[in-house]
């Protein structure tokens, strides 16, 4: 009997598809369910976009949006991302990591909706109806996604709004994800239908709540493992240790607080600026610094604006950004969803009036903190927080809350050619993170078609004046062009 639990323990540790009886089950990674625990009715922990298309390939005779027609193209797709068709069930009493279910109730037409500004509708009246629709969450009974075709914009364009939960998957990963709903051309080819979606049967709580139970009982024999290891090669385990230590002291060297350092609300305000990718590289090469370098200065500039324009003091100041950092390998692209990222904190310097002096430090900073430790310390804390199931939700929230950042700056890769939609071009992709208390600001930024498309998100009472910073980066931008 004993062995027989030990047996199935075993299986049940993999990190693969796993079979009780007949039912059929997926356990989310640590990364994943952190998403999940710190997520709380003010504070959605969604990632998405917005997209704007040509209108007209998407229309009937009549000028109607064909809505079905959009509908059956995405339920004809979902067969390459099968996660989209699952849900997310917990395990009784917290009792260990939730897992992905197949949902037998799937419904395209919760999933994939039409909704319209008046005509018609101009720019601010799209950015205001993606920061509405982006401050609900997803419901957790369902699989985590949803798109809102938005009809009424001016000049026969079209919107498109995804929401994804952060549990599905980091930017690079929520990329792919949209990839997989494209084409890279405008040719409408009509596919044959897959095979028809035939949900496996889930696993009962009781069998969910023995597993997470036998689970923790091996942990000590996973530990003496662990331990084991250790002996035989102990610089793995020192480096660990030494960079969970490392970041658990960065925790507590917390940054002045900006405007924006405030518990949020459930609502959102969302504002959008681009930049040009191939000027953006010539600065890049001019000055020996990447990519990444050059947003983030530019960044720092219209921060900097900003902070002056609301009688704060920049001398001497820095502001600390979070910067997620791809954990992805190439090959992990296309199939694999989940979380590949970690992050470390950039100290920004606002005090800096000269454009390319800004830029410089930056790339110095960053260059540095590439090799620090902190991205492989903060993963390692998330995982051992999953090794303690009744606790893990409190040191989720408590680890991530106590992260020392003023806000949230990602720069996520996207596809350098033009994309389609039943033959509509995606003229525009701006990118859209959450916010959370205390960091009631996220400036995300995405590459597609030679621009570099921002989302900036805050609390709509905590930054009423978004659209300054919106203005701001595209200002600093130029000035570094122009430098």
């Amino acid at each position: 009997m004993t062995d027989a639990i030990v047996r199935k323990a075993l299986i049940f540790g993999r990190e693969t598809p796993y079979r009780h009886g007949m039912a059929h089950y997926e356990r989310l990674s640590p990364t994943d369910a952190t998403f999940l625990r710190i997520e709380t009715d003010h504070e959605p922990q969604h990632v998405g976009s917005l997209s704007v298309l040509d209108g007209a390939p998407l229309r009937d005779p009549d000028g109607r949006l064909r809505i079905d027609e959009l509908r059956t193209h995405v339920a004809r797709r979902l067969s390459r991302v099968p996660r989209l068709r699952q849900k997310v069930m917990e395990v009784p009493y917290s009792q260990g990591t939730p897992v992905w279910i197949d949902d037998a109730d799937f419904d395209i037409e919760f999933h994939v909706r039409l909704t319209s500004l008046p005509r018609p509708g101009d720019d601010e009246q799209l950015s205001t109806l993606m920061g509405r629709l982006q401050s609900l969450p997803l419901d957790r009974d369902r699989p985590l996604w949803e798109m809102w075709f938005i009809d009424g914009l001016a000049d026969d364009e079209v919107g498109l709004v995804i929401k994804t939960h952060h549990a599905l998957g980091d930017g690079i990963a929520n990329v792919d994800l949209a990839l997989a709903l494209v084409d890279t051309s405008p040719e409408v080819v009509d596919e044959v239908d897959p095979p028809a979606f035939r949900p496996r049967p889930a696993p009962t709580s009781q069998d969910l709540l023995v597993d997470g139970v036998i689970s923790q009982m091996l942990q000590p024999i996973r530990l003496g493992q662990s331990l084991l290891r250790a002996v035989r090669d102990p610089r793995p385990a020192i480096e660990a240790t030494t960079n969970a230590l490392r970041t658990v002291a960065a925790f507590f060297s917390k940054p002045d607080d900006a405007p924006w350092n405030r518990d949020v609300s459930p609502h959102r305000r969302w504002v959008h600026a681009d930049i040009s990718l191939s000027e953006a590289r010539r600065v890049k090469e001019a000055h020996g610094s990447s990519l990444n370098d050059v947003v983030l200065a530019a960044c720092t500039g219209s921060l900097r604006s900003f902070l002056e324009a609301h009688g704060e003091d920049t001398h001497g100041r820095v502001m600390k950004a979070m910067v997620p950092v791809s954990l992805r390998g190439e090959e992990e692209h296309g199939d694999t969803l989940g979380n590949r990222v970690s992050l470390f904190v950039v100290e920004l310097p606002i005090d800096e009036p000269d454009p390319l002096a800004r830029l410089e430090r930056i790339h110095a900073l960053t260059s540095e903190l590439k090799g620090s430790g902190l991205v492989d310390g903060a993963d390692t804390i998330v995982r051992l927080a999953d090794k303690i199931p009744p606790l893990a939700v409190q040191l989720s929230r408590f680890v991530t809350s106590q992260i020392p950042m003023n806000m949230v700056i990602t720069n996520i890769p996207g596809p350098p050619m033009p994309l389609y939609v039943r033959g509509a071009r995606i003229r525009r992709v701006y990118p859209y993170v959450e916010v959370v208390d205390n960091e009631g600001l996220t400036i995300a930024v995405v590459s597609y078609d030679d621009h570099l498309y921002f989302g900036i998100t805050s609390d709509r009472d905590v930054v009423p004046d978004l659209a300054d910073l919106a203005a701001g980066i595209e200002a600093e931008f130029a000035a570094l062009v122009a430098a």
